[in-house]
């Protein structure tokens, strides 16, 4: 077996060296040192362990100038800053911050099963922030709460369709859509996952017809593999795929021009926050703002026209004007 080079093997060294020297009130002789590196796999001569005490304490590339000393009379190593850990470096504020958000945002996904590996680093991460940010500084967390959503049924599939994806794999699906009365099996070739509201879809194609489906996850009763040859993906980009639209539902694949008209206090919100990447303004005036989007027009595009109530009207197309002001009579039609 091809031996691993030193120099590849010093991050492993230098890890260890801290673990050993950041336990308070301890002395480290180099036997010691090389003794506990020597536990893990780690054959090292006196001179690396030099260089590498050396490259903590001055590396300007590593920057961790530890505070490192020999002491004479207890004929060890040890740091002269009782408090000094890597745990610490090289954060600031602004770090320390970040990371904070971005580990507990990272821990909102923590029921998804593909993210259960990543779980321990996570805590970790956590723990690391806790650690630098000392006891006199209160925790972001304190005053942020992020938007909590129920675990997402069908995620015990995630796993099984990452792996036909990545390996390239035709699968079998027992699928119960909501318009059957029963599951059909179906045998699909998946490109992409997409999450939806809280809902998780696999964009495939489907091998009976030809044809580019979305399947619900929690519409999955149970996956097995295929031996059909797989079919790689030639029909489009998944980045772009669902660019034209909101959600997951393609309609009819075509774009239109839509223009809608926001009271003033709504637009103020819509000008914000964009409905659609290809939002663009077309008049700001006390009376209101008026947006232009060119986007398939899907029900989840008309749920959210729905969603604003009298806050907005649809001005083009035609269609989308008479869908909305029909479902708006159904409405009235339900409560008379």
């Amino acid at each position: 077996m091809k031996k691993m080079p030193e120099t590849k093997k010093q991050p492993t060294r230098i890890r260890i060296i801290n673990e050993c020297l950041s336990i308070k009130g301890s002395y480290w002789s180099k036997e010691q040192l090389l003794a506990k590196m020597a536990n893990q796999d780690l054959k090292v001569s006196d001179r690396t362990l030099e260089i590498d005490i050396a490259d903590m304490k001055n590396c300007g590339q590593l920057q961790y100038y530890a505070p490192i000393k020999w002491c004479k009379i207890n004929k060890g190593y040890h740091y002269t800053d009782p408090n000094y850990s890597f745990d610490k470096l090289p954060l600031n504020k602004q770090d320390i911050r970040a990371l904070e958000i971005a580990a507990s945002t990272l821990k909102q996904y923590e029921y998804i099963p593909i993210m259960r590996e990543f779980t321990t680093t996570i805590d970790k991460i956590i723990h690391v922030v806790n650690r630098v940010k000392k006891n006199n500084s209160d925790s972001l967390l304190d005053f942020i709460e992020f938007e909590k959503t129920p675990t997402a049924a069908g995620l015990i599939h995630m796993d099984a369709i990452i792996d036909a994806i990545q390996n390239s794999k035709v699968i079998l699906l027992d699928y119960h859509s909501f318009e059957r009365a029963r599951p059909v099996r179906t045998a699909i070739h998946p490109y992409f996952i997409k999450e939806y509201r809280n809902r998780w879809y696999v964009i495939a194609l489907k091998d009976e017809t030809g044809e580019i489906r979305t399947y619900a996850f929690d519409r999955i009763n149970e996956i097995k593999e295929s031996v059909l040859r797989y079919k790689s993906n030639t029909h489009f980009s998944n980045n772009d795929y669902l660019r034209n639209c909101i959600g997951i539902h393609m309609g009819n694949g075509k774009t239109e021009k839509v223009v809608l008209d926001f009271n003033a206090k709504e637009g103020k919100y819509i000008i914000t926050q964009a409905l659609h990447h290809s939002q663009k303004i077309l008049s700001n005036d006390k009376n209101g703002i008026r947006i232009e989007l060119n986007l398939i027009v899907n029900f989840e595009f008309i749920s959210i026209i729905l969603g604003y109530g009298s806050n907005v009207r649809v001005s083009q197309p035609q269609h989308l004007k008479d869908k909305v002001t029909d479902i708006a009579h159904n409405i009235i039609a339900g409560y008379s």
